[in-house]
This record gives structure tokens, C-alpha cells and sequence, in this order.
């Protein structure tokens, strides 16, 4: 079978088609129309980084598929079909025509492309939204004792797995009263009780027990796994139980030291500040870092962050300057903070730099505080990073559902 995708799949879908390195077609239309994107005064950014992101691409990649070049006369054809508007996307429909035979499917992301294709008898292919809703658990309701007896012997006696799940990922078992009365992970393609309490112990943040089951869940992959990525909104204890977690293994010398990658990057919809005087340092602890730190670590920024700094225990290390950076050898924990604001690309880099004696947490909320459209939907890189290590035996995700920081932040998420 062989495609051919109209602008809007292949805008929205770009890393998937060329995953396999088959053959498809395009309209020239869909240049043309990718080259009004990329210099568009009225698109956001978002799309017209896609734009600009998926020209290069195809650049690169030119022997994985060929261009039908439209021809003017095939205006006429299109005046033949009653059903097919005068415009853009019937041009790129017709193109698909001249080529139609049974082994040529037409794919689209528009549902009026999707009818108007069909109407003329093209094979149809219509992409749904790609919405994931991984959250690194699934829960399973018994609301009987029937259920829970049933449940129980499909796990010990017979070893069968209730749902599908992945290596890693978590099984709450909740009762009739929506209480959760059981935790397990998933392991070796086995279900493993959860028994041991998680306690994380440092000089700065005490002691750190679970609120729920949730962070409970999120404290186990992070003592379990060397990369954990942290999701939720603000307020649901994210960076909390990252920095607790990260302070802890410094305080009992299984790291050396805290690197923390920064892209900082100035809060969406806000009045963006001038320059900033100082150093390094001195910069990135004048953004949301800084202010993330003292929140975490409280005391005077001046005194408390600088020590750590100072003594090598906390290490800032902005984005623009992580290209040939390797933490082989250093004995890191490395956390990359507001990870939401990253595209697959940054994530990736970022990625490659961690060496085998390092940990890795990652935290963020891809739903609700982007902060820019070139890090949004499909090139949001704590995305990719959720689609490509799930399953993979050293990565544990959580999505943390509830928020504990106050009453007012938990009503003002319904905003």
C-alpha cells in the first residue's frame, strides 16, 4: 500500500511517515502551500515551525517520496465533480486522482478533505488527533468481592495480567469507595506488590514521605529507575519530590553533585524583561530557576543556592551551552526542570549528554504551561520522551493528578 498525504497530515504527522522509510507521493500544491506557512504574518508560531521543521526534513529525506507536479488543466477536472470546491485542498485531491489505483490511499487530518476524496471514490485514510493519555498507571475497580477475588487469583495463581500494561508502569486497585487498597508495578511481564513505604531523608528538606498514592508511585521510580519523568500541573508536588529525592542522594553520597539543565524561558503571555547584569550564574538565579531553587531550598538566595553552587554541589547549566557537554565521569543527578519547554530536538541533545553513572529526572506539564508554540503539541519534547522510553526497563513515568500547594492553586487549575 502506498500513501498520499495531504498538507495537513503531513504538517501534523511528519515524524511518524518517516519512521518506516516508505514511499509516498505529495502534491506540489502542498509546497507551495508549506512555503505560505513558513513566511505567513497571520500563522502562529507553532505551525510555522512545523512548516520550516518538515521543508528541511524533506530536504533530507528526498528519495522517500516523489512530488506529482499539478497541472493547470486539471482545473477542469475538478469543475467535473459538483461536490469539490474551487480551492487548494481539491487541487491536492485531484493530484491524488491521477494516481489512483487500488494500491493508493489518500490520507488526510481534514474531515471535509476526508468526504470530498471519498465523493469521488479515492481509497480514504482520515488520521485522528494524536492525544495520548499515558500517564505511567492504569486502575482497575472492583466493586465486589467477587471482583476481588477474581482479580486476585488471575495475579497469583494463574499470573494473568488484568490489563495490558508496560514494564515500569503502575496498577492501582481501587474498592467500591473509589479508595485505593492495592499498588503493584509492572516487571519482567510480572505484577510486583508495592510493600515498602518510600521515605526520602536530607539535610534540607527532612524527611519526605508520599501524600498518595500517586507520589508514592512517583518515589518508587525514582529509587527504582534511572530516568523518571515527573507530569502534572502546578501544585502536585513535582519538583518537590524531585529536589527532595536529588538531595537525599547527595546527602548519602550516591551522586557528587546536581546538574541542572536550564531553558529559561520567560512565562507565556508575560512582559518580558530586559537585560540582565552578572554572570552566569548570576543570570540563570535571576529567572524562574532562581525563584524555583529558593522555593525548594528557602533561605537567602545569597547565602543557601550560592554555597551550593560555590562548593560544586549545584551546577546551572543553561541550555545554549549544552552541545558537547558529557556528564560521563561525573557521578550526577541531572534534572531538567520545566521540561515542557523543549522541542523533541532540544530534548534529544539534552538527552544524549548523560552519561552511564548518571540519574536522570525529568518533570513538566505538556497540557497546560507551554510557554512557547514551538514547543507545543506533537514537538513537545517530555511528549516524545514519554512515546519513545515507555516500556524501556530504566524509565518510570508518573502523572501526578492532585495539588497539594493550596486551596487556591487547586481552584485556580479549573481556570
Amino acid at each position: 500500500m502506498q500513501y498520499f498525504y495531504d498538507t495537513c497530515a503531513l504538517l501534523n504527522n511528519s515524524n511518524k511517515i518517516f519512521e518506516n522509510n516508505d514511499l509516498f507521493y505529495i502534491s506540489s500544491i502542498t509546497l507551495k502551500e508549506l512555503e505560505n506557512i513558513k513566511n505567513s504574518l497571520t500563522k502562529d508560531a507553532e505551525t510555522k515551525y512545523k512548516a520550516r521543521k518538515l521543508v528541511n526534513l524533506l530536504f533530507s529525506k528526498q528519495n522517500n517520496f516523489k512530488t506529482i507536479m499539478y497541472q493547470k488543466e486539471w482545473d477542469d477536472i475538478i469543475k467535473q465533480y459538483p461536490t469539490l470546491p474551487d480551492n487548494n485542498d481539491s487541487r491536492i485531491i485531484i493530484s491524488a486522482k491521477q494516481l489512483s489505483n487500488n494500491s493508493i490511499t489518500f490520507v488526510t487530518q481534514d474531515f471535509c478533505c476526508y468526504l470530498f476524496a471519498k465523493s469521488i471514490g479515492l481509497n480514504v485514510q482520515y488520521l485522528l488527533e494524536d492525544i495520548d493519555n499515558y500517564t505511567g498507571y492504569k486502575i482497575v475497580k472492583c466493586t465486589t468481592d467477587e471482583e476481588i477475588a477474581d482479580f486476585y487469583s488471575k495475579v497469583y495463581s494463574d499470573n494473568i495480567l488484568p490489563i495490558p500494561m508496560h514494564e515500569n508502569e503502575y496498577l492501582f486497585i481501587k474498592d467500591s469507595t473509589d479508595k485505593i487498597v492495592d499498588k503493584y508495578y509492572m516487571r519482567d511481564n510480572k505484577l510486583i506488590s508495592l510493600k515498602d513505604y518510600p521515605i526520602f531523608n536530607s539535610k534540607m528538606f527532612g524527611e519526605t514521605k508520599p501524600r498518595d498514592a500517586y507520589q508514592w508511585a512517583a518515589m518508587d521510580s525514582l529509587q527504582r529507575n534511572t530516568i523518571t519523568l515527573l507530569r502534572g500541573a502546578a501544585g502536585t508536588g513535582k519538583s518537590y519530590l524531585a529536589m527532595s529525592y536529588l538531595m537525599s542522594l547527595l546527602d548519602e553520597g550516591k551522586i557528587d553533585r546536581i546538574i541542572i539543565f536550564c531553558n529559561t524561558v520567560a512565562t507565556n503571555g508575560a512582559a518580558r524583561l530586559g537585560f540582565y547584569p552578572g554572570s552566569k550564574d548570576e543570570k540563570l538565579l535571576d529567572s524562574q530557576i532562581g525563584n524555583f531553587l529558593v522555593s525548594k531550598l528557602g533561605g537567602d538566595k545569597n547565602y543557601v543556592i550560592d554555597k551550593f553552587i560555590d562548593t560544586g554541589k549545584i551546577v546551572l547549566l543553561p541550555m545554549a551551552d549544552i552541545r558537547g557537554y558529557d556528564t560521563s565521569g561525573m557521578h550526577a543527578g541531572i534534572y531538567i526542570t520545566e521540561a515542557q519547554n523543549m522541542d523533541i530536538e532540544l530534548m534529544k541533545l539534552a538527552l544524549q549528554r548523560i552519561g552511564n553513572d548518571s540519574v536522570c529526572i525529568l518533570d513538566g506539564d505538556d497540557q497546560t504551561q507551554v510557554d512557547l508554540g514551538i514547543y507545543a503539541g506533537n514537538n513537545n519534547g517530555i511528549r516524545r520522551v514519554s512515546q519513545v522510553f515507555r516500556g524501556e526497563s530504566i524509565y518510570g513515568e508518573i502523572t501526578l493528578p492532585n495539588i497539594y500547594r493550596s486551596k487556591i492553586a487547586a481552584i485556580a487549575q479549573k481556570m
